[in-house]
């Protein structure tokens, strides 16, 4: 749940005179920006410094600032992609600009301003309280650890690899045939395929949106919309099978007792409130950031000073 948001590198094909973006691009919106899921909470009996403490608890359990450096490595390596494929000795001042785009601080507000906007009082608390066990960091630790991992696209194969050997093993093997049942029980009681497809498909077009906005790229809506939907089910497939090489990975050293017991917070308004967070979380701050990359590129197409 916690490190499970994942975007898919686009591919980058020739098409009517410029390099366009052919992955996947909004799963549900035209406009480009996914709908606001819940306003910010008012402040309640907790007063505002013990509201402010139980965010910041809640932050620091689920490791979101450690999530989002990963996602900020993820992030400049890609935008390093954009630079040598669109601009002449990728860009110049293109990584300055990269750097400037994926801003630490931004990134952290508009994951804590999902949160907040799904999480009620009550249910942060139960939250904290989970997290804050030994079973709820060492999970958070896992998940971590792996995202990390995954930097390297060596140990990315290395995953999926295992992923298809077990499915194989799990033919004779009841104990790894459970694991996969568990791990997909998961995977489906918090909707990971479709929450990230989404937000692969938004991010993805919001990037389309920001490369026209710009001049980069001159097309009609219907035709960048064709284009995104193009890649949709490819998507889907390769975020399926990232998914679980990653929570197979990731899971390991955790017992069944452990998945068994997340997989049941997940059920609970408390889990279900933190997924929906997270995604809108993580589905504005893509958006935000794609847009920020798609614009900045068509600028520095045409050699304006950024």
């Amino acid at each position: 749940m916690i490190a499970a948001a994942r975007r898919r590198a686009p591919h980058w094909h020739g098409m009517t005179g410029i390099l366009t973006l052919l992955a996947a691009v909004c799963m549900s919106v035209a406009s480009g920006v996914l709908p606001e899921r819940g306003a910010v909470r008012a402040e309640t009996e907790l007063g505002v410094e013990g509201q402010a403490t139980e965010w910041r608890r809640l932050s620091e359990a689920i490791a979101v600032p450690e999530l989002l450096e990963v996602m900020r490595i993820e992030g400049v390596r890609y935008g390093d992609e954009i630079g040598a494929e669109f601009l002449a000795d990728g860009g110049g001042s293109w990584q300055a600009v990269v750097a400037r785009i994926y801003d630490r601080d931004k990134m952290l507000t508009a994951v804590m301003t999902g949160l907040k906007g799904e999480i009620a009082d009550e249910q942060l608390a139960e939250l904290n309280v989970f997290f804050a066990s030994e079973r709820g960091r060492q999970i958070v630790r896992q998940e971590i650890l792996a995202r990390e991992a995954f930097l390297d696209p060596a140990t990315e194969e290395a995953a999926r690899t295992a992923l298809a050997e077990a499915e194989g093993a799990a033919e004779t093997d009841a104990a790894t045939a459970r694991r996969l049942e568990l791990l997909q029980a998961y995977v489906d009681e918090n909707d990971l395929v479709d929450f990230n497809v989404a937000g692969a498909l938004t991010s993805n077009y919001r990037f389309y949106r920001g490369l026209a906005d710009g001049g980069g790229w001159t097309v009609s809506e219907d035709e960048m919309l064709a284009e995104v939907w193009a890649q949709e089910d490819e998507i889907r497939v390769d975020t399926t099978e990232w998914l679980m090489a990653y929570l197979l990975m990731a899971y390991a050293p955790l017992s069944d007792g452990d998945i068994e017991a997340y997989v049941a917070l997940s059920k609970t308004p408390a889990g279900r409130a933190l997924n929906r967070g997270l995604f809108a979380g993580f589905d504005r701050m893509y958006a935000d950031l794609s847009y920020a990359l798609g614009l900045a590129a068509a600028v520095q197409m045409q050699g304006e000073d950024l």
